[in-house]
């Protein structure tokens, strides 16, 4: 195997989650031959005392251990922002090393993430149309009884992810631009997971900076450009910003536990193409009445003046 990615974490002015995150990430075997750059967004011009003193704790946290072999932290001065922070931090990182591992500060890794990462960074290398590894799986293809360890799904999970230059090169902080194309693609329904998101009219939104999302862009990215995103059939890592802490994400308990995860991945290639089986499962679990109300908040999210 070539020599293990590079992981870039990202954290603003959460520090217990960061703890509960780099301490996860560390009890990977691979951790400590792996280069691990942390970046810690700065203050916003009218931050509370609270907030400024928490981004403070977050960068004792990220200095206070050895996480990974080797471990670089970048904290900037002022406030990025989510979309800028994160969107750079990956170009930087990947167009020096090629490839790159990305984690936040809200999610936990089990030991055997680090080996699947780097094993189907290393498989898949050479195949175009993969552009996504994701270390996450939804909860409800757990019966599925797949026979594979992995499968294509059709969404770029940014909760433990991975990806190569040759893909992220077709990233642009254009989301006007990346709407008229899809526009002109079709197939608005599938690129909005088949009514549960809504990803075309969020580009709007993110360009009129009434929303941050650098995955939205990432998502219609890889579906303008009819990527496959590989997943794990168990999931190897779970999300605990549902907690009211993060900027994107609400409460949600669904997502707490960090039970249940897989400890190891035994891949190999499986056929290039979206699993027909799960995408039906997932459209099957939101009802009518969910994607009826579901299209509404997003309406008045990503439209209303």
């Amino acid at each position: 195997m070539n020599a293990m990615a590079p992981i870039v974490f990202f954290a603003y002015n959460r520090p217990d989650h960061t703890r509960r995150s780099l301490e996860a990430l560390q009890k990977n075997p691979e951790a400590a031959n792996s280069f691990l750059r942390i970046y810690i967004d700065g203050p916003k011009a009218n931050a509370s005392a609270e907030t400024i003193a928490n981004i403070k704790a977050v960068r004792n946290v990220a200095a206070e251990k050895q996480w990974c072999g080797r471990v670089e932290i970048i904290a900037s001065p002022e406030n990025k922002g989510l979309f800028s922070s994160i969107s750079s931090g990956i170009t930087n990182t990947i167009n020096e090393f090629g490839r790159i591992i990305v984690l936040e500060d809200d999610v936990l890794v089990s030991p055997g993430f680090l080996a699947y990462m780097n094993e189907a960074l290393e498989l898949y290398e050479q195949t175009p149309e993969v552009m996504h590894i994701s270390g996450y799986s939804r909860p409800q293809f757990n019966s599925a009884g797949l026979e594979d360890a992995t499968y294509f799904f059709y969404h770029t999970s940014c909760w433990g992810w991975a990806t190569w230059k040759r893909a992220w090169d077709k990233f642009r902080p254009e989301p006007l631009a990346l709407q008229k194309k899809l526009k002109e693609k079709g197939g608005i329904y599938q690129l909005n997971m088949d009514g549960t998101y809504e990803f075309y009219w969020g580009l709007k939104a993110i360009a009129e900076k009434r929303f941050q999302s650098w995955n939205y862009i990432w998502h219609s990215t890889v579906f303008l450009n009819d990527g496959l995103c590989l997943h794990p059939a168990q999931s190897l890592v779970s999300n605990i910003g549902h907690d009211g802490s993060g900027t994107n994400c609400s409460v949600d308990e669904g997502f707490a536990s960090n039970d249940q995860l897989a400890e190891k991945i035994v891949l190999k290639r499986i056929p290039l193409k979206q699993n027909a089986q799960l995408r039906k499962i997932y459209r099957d679990s939101h009802s009518a009445r969910y994607k009826f109300l579901f299209a509404i908040r997003h309406y008045l999210r990503f439209l209303k003046k």
